[in-house]
């Protein structure tokens, strides 16, 4: 197995447990279905989460990394509303 298939494994979890979240709302949303989703297996879920909890935890890890990435580009907006607006187009396309 290649060193980037785990990797690539727990990004399609999260991924699909964004978009699921985003449609369905987290309480909606069952492992079962994060699972068919991504394609993998429970196996694989429960190796990198401990639940659906462990799952969100990480979404907010990754919103922060989006964030930082995208901070450096707020400088070309006038206003914290543009800013804001810019934000939000890309997190939430």
């Amino acid at each position: 197995m290649s060193k980037k298939q785990p990797r690539n494994t727990k990004g399609k979890i999260i991924s699909a447990a964004w978009k699921l979240f985003y449609e369905q709302g987290y309480d909606d949303t069952t492992i079962d279905e994060i699972i068919a989703e991504s394609g993998t297996s429970k196996g694989s879920f429960y190796h990198y989460f401990e639940g659906k909890d462990a799952l969100l935890g990480s979404l907010s890890f990754l919103f922060d990394e989006k964030y930082t990435e995208l901070e450096a580009q707020l400088d070309q907006f006038a206003t914290r509303y543009e800013q804001l607006i810019y934000l939000n187009q890309e997190l939430f396309p």
